[in-house]
């Protein structure tokens, strides 16, 4: 019998140039724009939410993410306030990577940005800890999850959770 075993994995984008340095502090600060005025509408519908997040400039991916997130604030950890430094969450729908052994950083990240083909690749730099669930993921063996993107200090930090199955350890007697 299989178990489903939930993981969040963790990678450093690579720094970014200042373009794409640009268009990630950018997304993140439409989204935490929308995700207060959604927070502060009182919403607590994912229809609600999406009335008021619909005109932010944002990729879909994210505003699924709110539709699900700000209810979730309101009903299930009664929230009364946000904090300022809510990371960028995305639904499992952002999980697009890329792997090539030749480049420097193995894995890359497909970035989600709103409109047509403006989407842009970023290098991860992988906890060393966890590579194998990331080729795990990348090989289809784990499904990913949401998806956070934080800013700190001076670099990105991208969260991924997954979920795999593992088997459950047999027992004699």
């Amino acid at each position: 019998m299989a178990e489903t075993v939930t993981k969040t994995l963790e990678a450093t984008l690579a720094p970014p140039t200042q373009g794409k340095e640009v268009r990630l502090r950018r997304l993140l600060s439409t989204y935490r724009e929308a995700l207060d005025d959604a927070f502060d509408s009182g919403a607590d519908t994912m229809g609600g939410v999406s009335d008021v997040v619909t005109p932010f400039d944002l990729p879909y991916q994210a505003k699924a993410a709110l539709c699900s997130y700000v209810p979730k604030l309101r009903k299930t950890y009664n929230a009364r306030e946000l904090d300022d430094e809510h990371p960028l969450r995305l639904t499992n729908q952002a999980a697009t990577f890329d792997r090539d052994e030749s480049r420097h950083y193995e894995i890359c990240w497909n970035v989600p940005l709103p409109g047509y083909g403006t989407n842009f690749w970023i290098p991860l730099r992988l906890n060393p800890e966890q590579e194998p669930l990331w080729h795990d993921l990348l090989d289809g063996d784990a499904k990913a999850g949401e998806i956070r993107l934080q800013q700190n200090r001076s670099c990105w930090v991208l969260h991924a959770t997954v979920q795999y199955e593992v088997s459950d350890p047999e027992t004699d007697g």
